[in-house]
């Protein structure tokens, strides 16, 4: 098989399901490499399924969660830097010392570079800079993913790595995950014309996502909706009882779940230039 390989980079359990769970299983069914790193353990999530956890065992509980997941997308490996979940922006979560927002920038971005100088993916997959919906732990995971993708290739960047027998590598390309602004209330619609009694957004909610403008890739992986929903599934603290998408038509399912957007931030997209469906596009395996 060709030896091409992704790390993905993000901050919770199901943060690799919901918004790119079908990328990820199709890069791992055209025989691709894949790694994921998560950072924290979700422990300021909800609780969406009654007696699926408790606010004190919610972070285990997510723990065999993620390990769930990560079977059902058959990633080659996983690793978790178990940082606490820092909640939304204002939550008393934000000040906790293990919060993953309070922990030393060069610290993670070291072991994102050790990531990258041990995997050496020519691919690397985190959010883009809003966090999707301004979660401070998305925003930060992008900066120290961005970061440590420009750095790697450096040997004067964490110098003991390379005293330690790592070598600089270069990634070739850095995409974000994105939603285009709008597509919270499309979804709503699209439920709601199914039958479903879906809450419409808030006006907080509907002023998420990236300006159509930004975004390089809208990809059909509606091939992968059965792997992508065995992987949410696994997240079951997360996923309520009345999640909709097993009763919904196929066609609403595969519109909600079947499409995830991307932008290409390393390198920049020329005026007039086409990003290719394929994130490995023209990129030779070593």
């Amino acid at each position: 098989m060709p030896n091409l390989r992704l790390l993905a980079l993000f901050a919770h359990p199901d943060d690799e399901a919901f918004p790119v769970g079908g990328l990820l299983a199709r890069n791992v069914a055209e025989g691709r490499r894949v790694r994921l790193v998560t950072t924290t353990l979700g422990e300021e999530g909800e609780i969406r399924q009654e007696g699926s956890a408790t606010k004190d065992t919610l972070g285990e509980v997510r723990r065999f969660e993620l390990a769930c997941a990560v079977r059902a997308l058959r990633l080659e490996s996983h690793a978790l830097l178990e940082y606490r979940d820092s909640g939304m922006a204002g939550w008393e979560a934000n000040s906790h010392p293990r919060a993953y927002i309070n922990a030393p920038d060069d610290v993670i971005v070291e072991r994102f570079v050790r990531e990258i100088r041990e995997f050496k993916p020519q691919v690397v997959l985190t959010f883009e800079p809003g966090g999707l919906y301004g979660h401070p732990d998305h925003i930060a995971v992008c900066k120290h993913a961005t970061q440590a993708f420009d750095l790697a290739s450096d040997p004067t960047a964490f110098p003991d790595q390379i005293s330690g027998g790592l070598t600089p590598h270069a990634p070739q390309r850095l995409f974000y995950s994105a939603r285009p602004k709008g597509f919270r209330l499309e979804w709503a619609q699209k439920l709601r014309a199914a039958g479903e009694d879906w809450p419409l957004p808030t006006p907080e909610q509907l002023v998420h996502g990236n300006p159509p403008e930004e975004i390089h890739l809208s990809l059909d992986v509606s091939d992968q909706l059965e792997t992508k929903m065995a992987c949410i599934i696994c997240h079951r603290t997360q996923v309520a009882p009345a999640w909709p998408y097993h009763r919904v038509p196929r066609e609403v399912a595969e519109w909600v779940l079947g499409r995830e957007y991307y932008i290409r931030a390393r390198p920049d997209v020329s005026p007039g230039e086409t990003v290719p469906d394929d994130i490995f596009g023209r990129i030779s395996p070593d």
